[in-house]
């Protein structure tokens, strides 16, 4: 059973980031926000993989997020 909420879950942040996503580029969003929005789910997505699902953390997994991040403060300017 708890597969099934977290299935659910996930279809719904999927919706509405798809939703939000589409809204940006209406409002006239740069197409340059599309890596920073995308590197940024995927650092969110990692920490709560760490924080929520107990992932084993390792140096390897961390520098990825670090890097993540780092890029997207390069991005930024």
């Amino acid at each position: 059973m708890p597969g099934v909420v977290y299935s659910v879950l996930t279809g719904i942040c999927v919706g509405a980031g798809t939703v939000l996503f589409f809204l940006l580029f209406q409002k006239g969003g740069p197409l340059s926000a599309v890596p920073m929005i995308l590197a940024g789910g995927a650092a969110l997505m990692a920490l709560a993989g760490f924080a929520v699902f107990r992932e084993p953390v390792s140096w390897h997994r961390v520098v990825g997020i670090v890097l993540s991040i780092v890029g997207l403060f390069l991005l930024k300017k």
